[in-house]
């Protein structure tokens, strides 16, 4: 029986009971619900899984997201990256499946090689349902009514341009969540920006801006953002639906390699 420790502010970290264990001998199930419940799973100290073991455990949870290269996606550092995924920038706040024709539920990694420590390259996960739940009943009010538009261009295997209610239901478990993209920094303004409008502010913002700045002021609170620092060999969990995710800088030529499945 595996061992499992809370991890702060969200999320479980479920440890293997020795290094030659797989993560494809764990019970689906029991890993589906548990990952309802804490929107993040951290699998640590397991073997690493060739591409076939891994996409096969993938397949465990639902049937996977068909993009243009396939199911699975190598997330590296490139030298002229179309997507600023593949830059060192900072990646904003964002669901993935937003430009697409589904939303996966599940997003599943792997990680062949992390960045070394202090280097960047961090993670980052925004708990929204635990925002929402948390929130006023004001705040709820507010947040109801504002719909947002996204655009980007399309370079590399997602672009386009959508419509999303800011609060919206998560499909599985019914809690409230939202639909937010951060809007583009410093870091990538030359590479494959989104840019955003926001419907329905009424009285109490008296700009885009400054309903922008509000809320990524309280999505970045320790409260409901986790960091999480890649182990060479980790597996990760996420609720695509509850949680927005991003990553840190990357500082330096660091060599970090993640592989990611899309579970619909």
């Amino acid at each position: 029986m595996q061992t499992s420790t809370t991890n702060q502010p969200f999320g479980i970290v479920i440890h293997a009971d020795h290094p030659e264990q797989s993560v494809a001998d764990l019970s689906p199930d029991h890993l589906t619900e548990q990952l309802l419940a804490n929107q993040l799973l951290v699998l640590r100290g397991f073997r690493k899984l060739d591409e076939p073991d891994y996409i096969g455990f993938c397949e465990k949870f639902g049937p996977l997201f068909e993009w243009e290269f396939g199911v699975l996606l190598n997330v590296r550092m490139e030298q002229n990256p179309a997507n600023h995924i593949f830059s060192g920038g900072r990646v904003e706040l964002h669901w993935d499946g937003a430009f697409a024709a589904k939303t996966p539920k599940f997003n599943i990694f792997q990680c062949l090689r992390s960045s070394e420590a202090g280097h960047g390259g961090e993670t980052t996960f925004a708990n929204t349902a635990k925002l929402l739940a948390e929130a006023s009943d004001e705040d709820k009010q507010r947040w109801a009514a504002i719909e947002l538009e996204y655009s980007t261009e399309k370079k590399a295997h997602y672009g386009g341009a959508i419509h999303a209610r800011l609060v919206d239901r998560h499909p599985l478990t019914g809690v409230p969540v939202m639909r937010f993209i951060e809007p583009y920094n410093e870091d990538n303004m030359e590479v494959n920006p989104v840019k955003i409008a926001v419907h329905g502010l009424g009285e109490h913002f008296d700009s885009e801006t400054a309903f922008i700045d509000d809320l990524l002021e309280r999505l970045y609170d320790d409260k409901y953002l986790y960091r999480h620092q890649w182990q060479t060999g980790d597996f990760l969990m996420v609720d695509n639906h509850s949680l927005l995710h991003g990553r840190e800088r990357i500082r330096g030529n660091v060599s970090r390699h993640l592989q990611r499945v899309h579970v619909l």
